[in-house]
């Protein structure tokens, strides 16, 4: 269908439920706010960077009385989603303890051939998920990967409730003109199937009311009049005059 209820999204400000919700919209705003500037201070910086624009994003669909929130709040709940799937597993896997790395280089040596080899040493350190003798940078990345979880689940939720309080406002503002739409401009299969039909009726009307009987008086001009017509076989006479 080329008018379709998705593209046809209404403009101005979403349902009143939705806006009721704006107070949930601005916590997620300072959550993503606060998540942002810390994975600044602990120096993640793709991780700052994403969470900027989902801030931006978050930004643009409240602004102006929401009025962009039926446009993006299916977007931003995908977004949303897949950040959340990418923020969680981190977070599980190193909640009972971050896991350290740390390789150096344990000497050089030379073998009888000339050959030289070098012996590495990788330490693996576990440390808790939060501690006070790692320095801030450390705590700073700890509360970062507990915060953007949260947000990202919080946007997954806000969005989706917008988004279908959205679409139950609209489906039956829009039936109506779709119905009428589908009425004065039925597809083309319908159209012929219509047409067919039609000649189908007539057909069958002619047929039921059979040859016309001829009107008394009047002249018989079909073929079946000229089948009982009969000559004239008495007697001529001859018209003198006296």
């Amino acid at each position: 269908m080329l008018l379709s209820p998705e593209l046809l999204l209404p403009m101005g400000p979403p349902p009143q439920a939705v806006l009721d919700q704006r107070w949930l919209w601005n916590v997620m705003l300072f959550l993503l706010t606060l998540t942002f500037a810390l994975r600044l201070v602990g120096l993640d910086i793709a991780g700052a960077l994403l969470s900027g624009l989902m801030l931006c994003f978050g930004i643009i669909m409240t602004r102006d009385g929401m009025q962009e929130m039926a446009k993006y709040a299916l977007v931003y709940a995908v977004l949303c989603g897949l950040n959340f799937f990418f923020d969680i597993l981190p977070l599980i896997t190193e909640l009972g303890g971050r896991i350290s790395r740390i390789t150096h280089a344990a000497g050089a040596s030379t073998d009888i051939e000339g050959s030289r080899s070098t012996t590495y040493t990788m330490t693996t350190k576990i440390t808790p998920f939060f501690d006070s003798t790692q320095g801030l940078i450390y705590n700073v990345q700890s509360m970062a990967m507990v915060l953007s979880p949260i947000c990202m689940a919080l946007g997954v939720y806000l969005a989706i409730s917008a988004h279908n309080e959205i679409q139950r406002h609209t489906a039956p503002f829009w039936d109506g003109d779709l119905e009428d739409f589908g009425r004065a401009f039925p597809p083309p299969q319908q159209q012929a199937a219509a047409m067919a039909q039609t000649a189908r009726n007539r057909g069958n009307m002619a047929g039921a009311a059979g040859p016309r009987s001829p009107v008394p008086g009047a002249p018989t001009t079909s073929s079946a009049g000229r089948e009982t017509y009969e000559r004239f076989t008495g007697v001529a006479h001859k018209l003198t005059d006296d």
